[in-house]
């Protein structure tokens, strides 16, 4: 076929441009983990990807909150011809061959239904709350950094997308789930402030925790930057316990990936966030992986089980803990592929590289640890967070880290 490439052609990286060659996937998005590192916020980290095959190219959304859109259109898989432009945030890229195009203008928008996006609500109210900015984005919605205009206080608002809940009905129900979580409370459990809907939008607020995701954190670190295992086993104790308290409460995650987990930067406590959603959200539709092109989540994070749609539990979770503390011990994914069909594969069937190939010094009980948590088949994993919890506590205690592990039960 005739070699192709992308070039944006409007947006903060305007200009810029990728080579295609056919048999090629290439991932656009702004983390590390892209081929584009493009320069643009309002896309997800790995937002989509273009694949070349058989003379053919398609653009694939990689389950992004924000989308990708084609002649305005949100599209999910879509074959391109050259001369093709798409969407993603506030950048459009259009797909180019060899030859010099004249279509640089963007495609009208098409005729169909509106698409609803939630970056509009920027500077507007629900409830008491003022959103201010974006600062992350996930499946089903974006949180926002906003105000409390009555107490005077910053707090993150989670807003789920509209069609996430067609109905009043799901609506309602929702907003009685969420309020019944109020009243929990944990240390290493981003709090629950109020929950509420405003016209099409369910939304919940939250604590605000200044401080950073462990995806940015692993964003941050980049390629081969790792963190000493003394600090990653802290992460997963103070994660571990969250998972134990949701636990006794019959609480599953069901989604912890890096992204989930957050941060605090005065003190580097690790907090889980999304917990309450969690509960909230059960008996809704959710979506799992099924195909290749059709991603939920990180997927070198996910659980095997969770790949194949299957029913998650509490070791599901601590896979997803796991997998997560291996990237921060190891300065690597537990599993790379450029493509989501090559990423699943090995999630579902490959065992990744010891922890302590990268990182020598570490604890050879704690590598084996994290192995076992990512181990494929649910039954070969520590079988809940309070088991997982007392292997931790005996590390902790023959290095002397009993400091961080005190006060779980």
């Amino acid at each position: 076929m005739i070699e192709s490439k992308l070039h944006i052609i409007a947006g903060p990286d305007q200009g810029r441009s990728f080579a295609l060659r056919d048999a090629a996937v290439l991932i656009v998005g702004r983390g590390s983990a892209s081929d584009t590192q493009v320069n643009d916020p309002a896309i997800s980290r790995r937002h989509c990807l273009v694949e070349v095959q058989d003379q053919e190219v398609w653009l694939v959304d990689l389950d992004s909150s924000s989308g990708t859109f084609w002649h305005g259109n949100r599209i999910s898989r879509k074959k391109l011809a050259h001369g093709d432009v798409f969407q993603i945030g506030d950048t459009h890229i259009r797909l180019d061959g060899l030859h010099e195009l004249d279509a640089s203008t963007i495609h009208p928008q098409a005729s169909g239904p509106p698409v609803v996006d939630l970056r509009a609500l920027i500077g507007k109210a629900l409830g008491k709350y003022r959103l201010n900015d974006v600062v992350a984005a996930g499946n089903s919605g974006m949180i926002f950094k906003a105000t409390d205009m009555e107490k005077e206080r910053q707090a993150a608002i989670k807003v789920l997308t509209p069609d996430f809940m067609r109905s009043e009905e799901q609506k309602d129900r929702f907003v009685r789930a969420m309020k019944t979580m109020l009243p929990v409370r944990h240390e290493n459990i981003v709090r629950l402030y109020a929950a509420g809907k405003n016209g099409p939008y369910c939304w919940a607020s939250m604590e605000w925790i200044e401080g950073e995701d462990l995806m940015q954190l692993i964003d941050r670190l980049g390629v081969a930057g790792i963190l000493d295992w003394r600090e990653v086993w802290r992460m997963v104790v103070h994660i571990g316990r969250a998972l134990h308290y949701g636990a006794e409460k019959k609480i599953v995650h069901r989604n912890l990936t890096p992204t989930n987990i957050l941060r605090r930067s005065a003190d580097k406590v690790c907090m889980l966030g999304d917990f309450m959603f969690a509960k909230a959200l059960e008996g809704f539709e959710s979506r799992q992986i099924t195909r290749p092109g059709h991603v939920v989540g990180d997927i070198p994070y996910l659980a095997p089980e969770r790949t194949r749609g299957e029913a998650v539990d509490a070791r599901s979770d601590i896979y997803g803990l796991a997998a997560t503390a291996y990237s921060l011990v190891t300065g690597r994914a537990p599993f790379e592929d450029k493509t989501p069909s090559g990423l699943l594969k090995q999630v579902q069937e490959s065992l990744p590289q010891c922890p302590s190939v990268f990182q020598p010094a570490m604890d050879s009980n704690f590598a084996d640890l994290l192995l076992r948590a990512m181990a494929k088949k649910p039954g070969d994993r520590p079988g809940t967070p309070a088991k997982l919890l007392h292997e931790l506590e005996q590390i902790g205690r023959f290095h002397s880290l009993e400091a961080a592990w005190s006060g779980w039960q």
